[in-house]
C-alpha cells in the first residue's frame, strides 16, 4: 500500500502516524482548512452574536465641548441596533450655554460588523422639552462590542448652534 507524508498509508488517516505527531498534525490540518476557506472567500464567524446590546446603558462622554451624561435604551435585531438616546449636562445649573445644549433627547442607530459597533446619535430640532429647540446635533462613532456589560465608544460630530464635538470618548455600562 502507498505511504503518504509522515509515514501514513493511504486510507489510514492519522492512525499510521507516530502518536507523538498526531496533535501537531491536527493543528496543521485545522490551520490549513481555515486558511483555505478564507482564501476562497468563505468567512469564519461565530455561530451567534455573543453579546446582545439590548437594554439600558449609561455613561459620561467627554469631548471638546465638555462632559455630558449619556443614557441609551437599545434594541438589537441581528446586526442592527436602534433606540433612544438622552444627554444631560453634568451640572445643568452651571449657567453655561454648553450645559443647555447637553440636555437633549434623540435617536440611536447603529450596526455591528464583527466586534465593532458603528453608531450614530441624532438630536432633531424642536424635540419636546429641549432647552435649545432650534438646534440639531449629530454624533457618530465606533465602539468595541460589549465585554462584561461595558463598552467604550469614540465619537465626533456637531451641534448646529454650538459647533463641533471633537475627540469624544464615551465609556458605557449596561444598567441592571
Amino acid at each position: 500500500m502507498e505511504r503518504h507524508a509522515f509515514g501514513a498509508r493511504h486510507g489510514e488517516g492519522f492512525r499510521g502516524v507516530c502518536p507523538a505527531m498526531r496533535p501537531a498534525l491536527l493543528v496543521v490540518s485545522a490551520t490549513f482548512a481555515i486558511t483555505a476557506a478564507i482564501s476562497c472567500g468563505a468567512s469564519v464567524t461565530s455561530p451567534t452574536q455573543a453579546n446582545d446590546l439590548s437594554g439600558m446603558w449609561r455613561g459620561t462622554g467627554v469631548d471638546s465641548q465638555g462632559a455630558t451624561i449619556v443614557t441609551w435604551a437599545l434594541t438589537q435585531t441581528g446586526a442592527n441596533v436602534s433606540g433612544a438616546v438622552k444627554t444631560q449636562a453634568v451640572d445643568p445649573n452651571d449657567g453655561s450655554c454648553s450645559s443647555c445644549h447637553r440636555n437633549k433627547s434623540g435617536t440611536f442607530s447603529g450596526s455591528i460588523d464583527g466586534t465593532t459597533l458603528m453608531l450614530t446619535m441624532h438630536f432633531a430640532a424642536g424635540a419636546d422639552g429641549d432647552p435649545t429647540p432650534a438646534c440639531t446635533a449629530t454624533l457618530s462613532g465606533t465602539a468595541s462590542t460589549a465585554v462584561a456589560n461595558q463598552l467604550a465608544a469614540v465619537y465626533s460630530g456637531a451641534d448646529s448652534c454650538e459647533g463641533p464635538f471633537l475627540n469624544g470618548s464615551l465609556p458605557m455600562t449596561r444598567q441592571r
